[in-house]
């Protein structure tokens, strides 16, 4: 028994005359290697008073202990008294017959679980503990081998003697010889030897005529009726010897049968051979050799069958090792299974698949059973049929076999919870092929089942990868022949012909696409040069009133305007306008955002890009909405990245024919964002959030599951194209980033720890109350404040900054040596301070914040791209990091780098890009033993999900589980 704590439980079975039954009283013990007296019984208040909790005993202790309650005289006049109100005492109850068979079966019940329990659990025991209370005198084993039964009979020309004996592996006595004390009569349990025993087979009641003599002796006119009545149930459970009777002898193999045997700890099935001989069936993993029977079909003659194994086993077990399986170490045969691909139904599947093999050889599939019920082994096959209807395709899938026919819709629920267990009509299980379970997974989460017809939607035929009966069928249109169009003012490198390409293909199949090149790559260009392509589609007609490009050229105009609207954060706005003005000059062109927005509104439908942005729409969506749109793309698409947020929702307000998303972040690493742009771009192709989330979002980010990972990559693989700069732009300089530590002056480290000690005080709660999430973000920016410069939280402040210091002669050397550089802070009050130093200074340099005006925007960056002098270019994260194109700095420096790498990517990516010829080289510094390294750590060694912190106001589980590590 396992030890608790200081203390063990020990039992004692004594004859309780009231009830005529050994009942066990529970006692507890000191824990010692050996017990020596019993004084203690374990009864609630002894146990309370030891200060043991019941309830946190474990399950064995705690069931073992109840019984023992449950079985006291008092205990069960007390449950079953309100039967007879007359009675006062349990002897009263016990007069009443139907009350006595109650109890009575409540006593079997109660000890049968008792037994079981002291085996199972070895727990020490005693039999009949004397007054004096020694359990070393009256202790009694529990770990015994059940015994067998063994009966003997003897003809002579008076009738028949017969013997029985109980056999302990190779010790067997006669009942009659020794001091046997029955128990319990089914299951049955006995006491001999100083052991507890359980009978195998029979019940106690078969041995009681043994206890007190050897022989039983049966008179010849009673032998077929004392046959019939005890001895039938019993010969085919035991073993038989007999003297005087026929003998008949079988020793050849009928048939092998392959039996299943569940290994519960390992969940498989194994293979266990039985070799039938006419009537008896030996074992192959069993040493049993000979078995012998008593046949009583003729009680006037009655005859003794003697079944022989025969080494023609041996060749039934060559032949089926044969086919692949081996012995296992439990004797069973079984399949090598690597470890991460373990199959339970795995020998049943192989066994099916090699059963005409199997069977010409003279093995018998019919016993193979789980649960009791019979593995139906015909071969199975499936016909197909798909028909589109719209957006759908109408599948139609029918399981046939010899037997059975059904819909493979049929299977849908048991594909779905992984149960390759399918109960037929007839009672059989039909075992569904592993293959299938995965074959068919992602087209059974995803399908719509009506009367036995399977719905899936276009946007979902990536599911049908993997079955080319349905890949086959479904139509989709060939690869697009693109070249470049005069009409696109520009030279496109080959790999964004191939997105133009994938875009136009996406176009041409009616269904979405997301293009996550990365930043700098030109998914503007590509963007622009596919709606040029679909609009040569159109027809082309002279205008009345001739357009001429800026270079005089007669500019072509469609018969039908493209209608794309274009959807950007605010400060792209212009960008995109003037991009398109470049590149692709013939457009009608429009910016609906200002104050003149009502006038626009009204003529829409006559301009084939119209540019807006994220907020405008969210204002404006019931004008929006009114409009049939050819196409709706959206840049930096992350913006609706939030699935409840006012711009995901208007956007998939708005009425459009075709979608196209854009951004330069991963969008892989964020689930939330994943079903977030594949909803936008191809609705319910992920099905509801909260089906996603169950199906994928869990499984992957909860519990690593690599089968949901591979599937959901295979279901939007086919709408996502991300080729990174490191791919495709061999050309592009090299990409060097350093972390450079700065070290705090000393008054300002003296008042970081104190503000960090306020800090942790505030944050790091004992007294079990929840964590204020707005206090961290803000403690938190504190924080990050101080370790830059105490300025920043006390503007009248006289303390230096050591980052400061650090910061202003590494730009000092870089001014000095006319390098360009580019200076992101996520505060803009930060960047003040440099600013103020660059005029005290006098060095000339560029701004970019929320507050520089949209039409200054251009014309700093211009600046900075163009005049010499200007050599530092101050930008705010936010408002900088995205859609600007500044490929004339070599250096990129990071402030106040925090936990949103995403963030500092798009920065890095303003100035790595195509058209730098510099070496750009990232510096991000970090002031030491603050929460800025802390976060740095670890992001390095969690890996924390940087994508789900774009937002600076959210604060991520991980942030919130390590605040003791970050305030440390």
């Amino acid at each position: 028994m396992e030890p608790e704590n200081h203390f063990q439980f020990c039992f004692d079975l004594s004859f309780e005359a009231k009830l005529n039954y050994y009942i066990p009283t529970s006692y507890v013990v000191g824990h010692v290697d050996t017990i020596t007296y019993l004084e203690k019984k374990a009864s609630s208040e002894v146990l309370q008073s030891m200060g043991v909790e019941t309830k946190q005993l474990p399950l064995a202790a705690q069931k073992i202990l109840s019984i023992c309650e449950s079985l006291q005289p008092e205990v069960l006049f007390k449950k079953y008294r309100t039967k007879s109100k007359a009675a006062k005492k349990i002897e009263d109850l016990l007069q009443d017959e139907k009350l006595k068979f109650g109890i009575t079966q409540f006593i079997q019940l109660q000890l049968a679980s008792f037994y079981a329990l002291v085996r199972e659990h070895d727990f020490p025991l005693s039999f009949q503990l004397g007054k004096e209370k020694d359990f070393r005198i009256s202790r009694i084993g529990t770990q015994n081998p059940a015994l067998e039964t063994k009966l003997h009979f003897d003809k002579h020309e008076n009738g028949i003697s017969y013997t029985l004996k109980l056999k302990e592996n190779d010790l067997a006595f006669y009942p009659s010889n020794t001091k046997v004390t029955l128990l319990l009569d089914e299951p049955g349990w006995l006491v001999s030897h100083h052991k507890l025993y359980a009978l195998k087979s029979i019940n106690s009641k078969k041995v009681t005529p043994f206890l007190n003599k050897k022989t039983v002796e049966i008179p010849s006119k009673l032998v077929p009726d004392y046959f019939e009545k005890f001895i039938k149930d019993i010969a085919k459970k035991v073993d038989i010897s007999a003297t005087g009777f026929e003998v008949i002898t079988q020793t050849a193999i009928r048939s092998c049968n392959l039996q299943l045997v569940h290994d519960f700890f390992k969940n498989t099935y194994f293979i266990s051979l039985t070799f039938d001989y006419n009537g008896y069936v030996f074992d192959a993993t069993k040493t049993k050799n000979t078995h012998t029977e008593i046949d009583l079909k003729d009680l006037e003659n009655i005859k003794l069958i003697q079944y022989k194994r025969s080494q023609a086993e041996d060749t039934f077990i060559e032949s089926f090792e044969e086919l692949g399986v081996s012995k296992q170490e439990n004797q069973l045969f079984g399949l090598l299974q690597k470890t991460e691909q373990k199959d339970t139904y795995a020998c049943v599947q192989w066994a099916l698949e090699n059963r005409v093999k199997l069977e010409s050889l003279g093995f018998s599939l019919e016993n193979l059973k789980i649960d009791g019920k019979n593995i139906d082994n015909n071969a199975v096959t499936i016909t197909f049929s798909n028909t589109i209807q719209n957006d759908w395709f109408d599948i139609k899938m029918t399981v046939l076999c010899d037997d059975f026919e059904f819909n493979f819709s049929d299977l849908i629920p048991n594909i779905k919870s992984q149960n390759r267990l399918f109960l037929l009509p007839n009672g059989n299980y039909f075992l569904i092929p592993i293959e299938w379970m995965t074959r068919y997974a992602a087209m059974a989460k995803l399908a719509k089942i009506n009367n036995g017809t399977m719905a899936v939607l276009k946007s979902n035929f990536a599911v049908f990868e993997e079955i080319p009966q349905l890949k086959q069928t479904l139509h989709v249109k060939e690869t697009v022949q693109y070249q470049p169009s005069d009409l696109v003012k520009a030279t496109l490198r080959p790999y964004q012909i191939e997105g133009v390409q994938w875009l136009l293909e996406h176009y041409n199949n009616g269904l979405g696409a997301c293009l996550a090149d990365d930043m700098g790559l030109g998914k503007t260009l590509q963007t622009l040069s596919t709606l040029v392509a679909v609009q040569e589609k159109l027809d082309f007609e002279k205008a009345e009133n001739i357009q001429l490009d800026l270079f005089g050229n007669e500019i072509p105009v469609a018969k039908e305007y493209l209608k794309a609207l274009i959807v950007l954060p605010s400060s792209l706005v212009f960008n995109w306008y003037n991009e398109a003005r470049k590149f692709t000059p013939h457009f009608r062109r429009i910016q609906y955002v200002g104050q003149d927005r009502k006038l626009i509104s009204k003529k829409l439908e006559k301009y084939d890009l119209i540019f807006t942005s994220y907020a405008v729409v969210a204002r404006d969506l019931s004008i929006l909405e009114k409009y049939q749109f050819r196409f709706l793309i959206l840049d930096e698409s992350q913006y609706i990245k939030n699935k409840n947020s006012k711009i995901f929702k208007a956007i998939n307000e708005l009425q459009t024919t075709h979608k196209i998303s854009l951004s330069g972040t991963p969008i892989e690493n964020s689930l939330d964002d994943l079903w977030s742009q594949m909803q936008f771009i191809n609705p319910n192709i992920l099905g509801s959030y909260a089906f996603f989330a169950e199906h994928y979002k869990v499984p992957i980010e909860k519990k690593q599951d690599e089968t949901s990972l591979l599937e959901l990559k295979n279901l939007v693989s086919p709408f996502i194209l991300r080729r990174t700069k490191e791919q495709v732009l061999k050309d592009l300089p090299e990409l060097s980033e350093q972390v450079f530590y700065c070290d705090m002056e000393p008054e300002q480290e003296k008042l970081y720890e104190e503000e960090k000690s306020k800090a942790r005080n505030a944050l790091l709660k004992t007294d079990g109350s929840g964590i204020d999430k707005i206090n961290i973000i803000n403690t938190l920016m504190r924080l990050r404040q101080l370790s830059n410069h105490p300025k920043m939280i006390d503007k009248k402040s006289e303390l230096d900054s050591g980052k400061y210091i650090a910061v202003t002669r590494y730009l000092e050397t870089l001014v000095q040596s006319n390098q360009k550089t580019i200076v992101f802070s996520s505060f803009v009050s930060n960047l003040e301070f440099y600013k103020k130093w660059s005029i005290e200074n006098k060095i000339d340099f560029c701004e970019l914040t929320g507050a520089t005006p949209q039409n200054e925007r251009a014309y700093q960056v211009q600046k900075f791209q163009e005049q010499e002098r200007s050599k530092l270019f101050f930008i705010s994260l936010k408002a900088g990091g995205v859609g600007l194109n500044i490929t004339k700095a070599s250096y990129v420096l990071f402030l106040d780098p925090w936990w949103n790498p995403f963030a500092e990517k798009q920065g890095i990516g303003r100035a790595h890009r195509i058209g730098q010829l510099n070496k750009v080289n990232v510096v991000r510094f970090i002031t030491k033993n603050t929460v800025e390294e802390k976060i740095i750590r670890l992001q390095e060694n969690k890996k924390l999900l940087s994508d789900a912190l774009l937002d600076e106001n959210h604060i991520s589980p991980d942030i919130e589980e390590n605040l003791d590590f970050i305030l440390a």
